[in-house]
């Protein structure tokens, strides 16, 4: 899927490649549907450049819908492997966990997890899944937590 810049541009791609629809991008971000549908629809009416319309989304709204586009539209395409281990990076490097905290929550080895921070691919398969899939819920639970 080819994306550009434009958050409106990503969605729209994303909508018609049925990887989401205008009621999951409601239930994602809590804008109002009707704001995410003229948001969806006004970017398409307007020629790039300046404009005199307000825009559609403002403020935090706008980030947010701008890092969701470009997360759908582009992060999904990320390797698994890549993934897991920029997931192991975030833990290790923004949350502080060791290797050591990572095994012992994601019930793998140390050696495993540090494998997995030079060549996730070299982690055997089965070591590699757990640790994605509870890599992953810790990253979630840490995003939750800074909400708060």
């Amino acid at each position: 899927m080819t994306t550009t810049a434009d958050p409106a541009d990503q969605l729209r791609s994303v909508i018609a490649a049925g990887g989401v629809s205008e009621d999951a991008l409601h239930a994602m971000t809590g804008i109002a549907s009707e704001t995410l549908a003229h948001f969806l629809s006004a970017g398409a009416a307007e020629s790039p450049g300046l404009s005199t319309n307000p825009p559609v989304l403002t403020g935090n709204d706008s980030v947010r819908v701008s890092l969701l586009a470009a997360c759908l539209a582009d992060g999904m395409q990320i390797d698994n492997d890549e993934r897991l281990k920029g997931i192991l990076e975030s833990l290790t490097i923004e949350c502080r966990l060791t290797p050591g905290n990572i095994a012992r929550l994601a019930g793998v080895g140390v050696e495993d997890v540090e494998l997995a921070l030079n060549d996730p691919h070299a982690v055997p398969l089965d070591k590699r899944y757990a640790l994605a899939i509870k890599s992953s819920f810790l990253i979630t639970a840490v995003n939750q937590a800074r909400r708060q």
